[in-house]
């Protein structure tokens, strides 16, 4: 499976990274996500590529059925899940496993000036062949997970 690309808002990001955040909600994702390889771009006004994570587990459903199985773990409280899902009728969530971090994260500006008409996700898109040979060459630190928590449902 081709890697994603994702943007996140600083605060979500910053949850992740931290190991706060180990499930992070989508209402649309690539399908058969598991075990993909997702790279994380966080948006305005940090606006760089920082890093990434494995996916692990993928639970899609109704809005109401994923929160039962997530809420612990997704780094939001009820209400803005609610607001995040209001009109749709299907909600993802992805397990997130194994985070990385950029030794040094990489600038809107930078992303430009190294991939000719390079765009940034609104959501998520696949990762394109040049882009991620770059990030593959980019040193890594691994993050220490600061939250256990049981995946079982």
């Amino acid at each position: 499976m081709k890697p994603l690309f994702m943007s996140l808002k600083p605060e979500y990001a910053n949850l992740v990274f931290e190991g706060q955040k180990t499930v992070e909600l989508r209402r649309r994702i690539a399908s058969q996500a598991e075990n993909t390889c997702v790279f994380v771009y966080v948006s305005s006004p940090t606006m760089e590529l920082r890093g990434g994570f494995q996916v692990g587990r993928v639970w899609s459903g109704p809005p109401e059925d994923v929160w039962r199985s997530v809420y612990e773990l997704a780094g939001v409280d009820k209400q803005d899940f609610d607001a995040y899902f209001d009109g749709q009728s299907v909600a993802h969530a992805l397990e997130i496993k194994e985070v990385w971090e950029f030794e040094s994260p990489v600038g809107l500006d930078e992303l430009r000036d190294l991939f000719h008409n390079f765009v940034v996700p609104q959501s998520w898109r696949y990762i394109k062949a040049e882009e991620q040979e770059a990030f593959q060459q980019l040193e890594r630190r691994v993050c220490e997970l600061r939250v256990t928590v049981s995946l079982d449902t």
